[in-house]
């Protein structure tokens, strides 16, 4: 080899790995760069908001389902039209179902045992709900046949429902849905059956209060859920503040890790609260949500809300957080003669008690500061 070519090669050595140095020390330079662009943050950082809400009692009176009767059956969507625009904007919404919906070939029935018709579920999957709750002081009035029946139907519409079970399996399925990227997971308890024992073979038909099996419940769905929710049916009927024992049960669901609890039973409104734990965890206690439909005419169940609460979630590789924020309740109101429920805000005519609209907002939301 001669001088020359020698002198080319070496040179053509230099040069490549002077181009490999170059290239490793830029990429080890874009590595360390911190990143400090907004359009950059952005790529790496998701952020998304939904609405979850539900509704108090829909407790359907021989008088309410009377109305209701056509000649192919019931349509109660005249009587819940005018809430529907509410009803449709949270993204996830539940609704108390206090009379089992066991339908006509059990006979339909009234206070104090209630069998409803079919018809009231599908109408309410129509103005937007996304889940029945089953667990209730009348889920066992007409026995496991009403039940049953209720919740074939509920499959045959694809009507999720929790609290109420077809046997320990069906209890044991958790109830997850997931929104916008946000994974809620829904559990239901009542105080009891108004004395009607639990049917011999079918122990989990219902799920009763139970501080144990709650917390065990919790923290099976704790960790798989970004958002865990909690209805209790529980309280006094007709108080308008939530008892001792309410109090109780929402700082022991708190402590478990619950972020939200709907409150059923008192068939009037009762104030919202946010439990706030020394570890800095949060949960929203909607004590009671009134009557959304029936026909008792005591004062202030002619009034019942639709509850919302905001939910956003943040997340990068390394992290996700959770708020839940702006709790609210819509008072809504059952007109007497019609049965029509109507938002509060736009009526004309007024409350049985007297009760006004700013009067029932401000009732709700007392337990804030301002």
């Amino acid at each position: 080899m001669s001088m020359k070519q020698f002198l080319i090669i070496a040179i053509l050595i230099v040069n490549l790995v002077a181009c490999q140095y170059t290239e490793e020390k830029a990429i080890k330079e874009i590595i360390a760069e911190p990143i400090v662009g907004s359009e950059t943050i952005e790529l790496i950082e998701e952020e998304v908001s939904i609405t979850i809400g539900s509704i108090g009692d829909v407790l359907l009176h021989s008088r309410v389902y009377n109305r209701a009767k056509t000649e192919d059956g019931y349509d109660f969507l005249p009587m819940l039209e005018l809430v529907e625009p509410l009803l449709q904007a949270p993204d996830f919404m539940m609704a108390n179902q206090e009379s089992m919906p066991g339908g006509e070939e059990l006979v339909l029935s009234t206070y104090p045992s209630f069998n409803s018709p079919h018809e009231i579920a599908s109408n309410l999957q129509t103005i937007g709900i996304d889940m029945v709750i089953g667990a209730n002081n009348h889920t066992l009035d007409r026995g496991v046949a009403a039940v049953e029946s209720a919740l074939d139907y509920y499959d045959k519409i694809d009507m999720d429902y929790v609290g109420v079970y077809r046997d320990t399996i069906d209890r044991a399925r958790d109830r997850i849905v997931s929104v916008e990227d946000v994974t809620i997971g829904v559990l239901a308890y009542t105080y009891g059956t108004n004395g009607i024992s639990i049917p011999t073979g079918h122990e989990d038909i219902v799920a009763l209060i139970d501080p144990e099996r709650m917390e065990q419940d919790v923290k099976r769905l704790r960790s798989k859920v970004d958002v865990l929710i909690v209805h209790m049916h529980w309280g006094a009927e007709y108080e308008n503040e939530p008892n001792e024992e309410q109090r109780r049960f929402a700082q022991q669901l708190a402590e478990a890790g619950v972020d939200i609890i709907f409150g059923h039973h008192p068939h009037v409104l009762q104030p919202i609260e946010v439990i706030k734990l020394d570890s800095g965890h949060e949960t929203t206690v909607f004590y009671s949500l009134g009557n959304f439909i029936s026909s008792q005419n005591f004062d202030l169940t002619d009034i019942g809300g639709i509850a919302t609460v905001e939910v956003t979630k943040n997340w990068t590789a390394e992290e996700t957080t959770i708020r839940i924020h702006s709790p609210y309740i819509e008072p809504t109101i059952v007109e007497q003669e019609t049965y029509r429920v109507y938002p509060f805000a736009e009526t004309e005519f007024g409350s049985i008690s007297g009760r006004t609209f700013e009067e029932t907002r401000d009732h709700t939301q007392k337990y804030f500061t301002h």
